[in-house]
């Protein structure tokens, strides 16, 4: 099974989404009549490759302490690794707390009052998860095409290990 870009012609496009300032479909000339545009998991990479070149201290409004704003992400980039796989670590603890976050939208402590759920919080939680791991994604060396290719792999062996009582 391969996995292909979906395309669409300027006609079939309903809507144009813009996030942040970059075009949701990313509209390219061929030199055919019709427009393509990259696929959704492509955009967020390309989305999340972008957060590490931004640069936040040229702007003059202040942050919320009062100092100017930095790209905490492009200075983990900057930063010389104290041990291989640095940024791996700081990846996967970021991952790890955020984890801890969501699960604490849920009503887990069976000893208090029970509250209710609010999606919208556990929809933050669950987005702040994967920019994190889309970052790390990117920092083993994964593109889109490679991470679909590699979850069919695994989700087949997971499927097989199931099937044989695993």
């Amino acid at each position: 099974m391969s996995w292909k870009k979906q395309k669409v012609t300027i006609e079939q496009l309903s809507t144009h989404i813009k996030v942040r300032g970059y075009s949701f479909f990313q509209m390219t000339d061929k030199a055919s009549d019709s427009k393509h545009y990259e696929d959704k998991l492509e955009f967020l990479f390309n989305s999340q490759k972008s957060l590490i070149s931004q640069n936040y201290s040229k702007l003059e409004s202040m942050g919320s302490n009062n100092q100017p704003p930095q790209n905490k992400m492009k200075r983990l980039y900057e930063t010389v690794e104290p041990f291989s796989g640095y940024r791996i670590f700081m990846l996967c603890s970021a991952l790890l707390h955020e984890v801890v976050e969501l699960q604490r939208e849920t009503g887990w402590k069976w000893w208090k009052t029970e509250k209710a759920l609010e999606e919208q919080r556990i929809q933050e939680e669950v987005i702040d998860l994967w920019h994190f791991l889309i970052q790390l994604s990117i920092e083993a060396g994964l593109d889109p095409q490679m991470l679909i290719s590699k979850y069919i792999e695994k989700n087949k062996e997971n499927t097989k290990r199931q099937q044989q009582g695993y």
